[in-house]
């Protein structure tokens, strides 16, 4: 484990914590269309679809998008420094993990900016 306040400590737990709420959003998610599917479910597939067509859903969604992308890029990050890649160059994979998650939750902001106003 890397040393505490140091950027590789700060990514570790992010790593981390970001499997952890990715987990618990797999565990909601299934549970609500076990809800819905099961033939036993009481709630109408429509009436829950229209209800996270909400904006405040597609704001969690957007949330949701960029956990997903802090554990996928620092994954990668992980997985090129494993194979000896980049050991030197620590911080500047870090910045570009950062850079790179920026811009693509930027992107989807812009994308989703329609369904959010209006």
């Amino acid at each position: 484990m890397p040393h505490k306040h140091t950027r590789g400590y700060k990514a570790f737990w992010a790593h981390r914590v970001s499997g952890l709420l990715i987990l618990g959003y797999l565990y909601l998610h299934l549970c609500l269309l076990s809800a819905v599917l099961l033939p036993s479910g009481s709630h109408d597939f429509n009436a829950v679809a229209k209800v996270v067509e909400q904006p405040i859903f597609i704001v969690a969604d957007l949330v949701l998008f960029a956990i997903i992308l802090v554990h996928v890029l620092n994954g990668l990050r992980l997985i090129v420094a494993d194979f000896g890649w980049m050991i030197r160059e620590n911080r500047f994979a870090i910045w570009l993990s950062m850079a790179v998650g920026a811009i693509m939750v930027l992107i989807a902001v812009l994308t989703l900016m329609p369904h959010l106003v209006g």
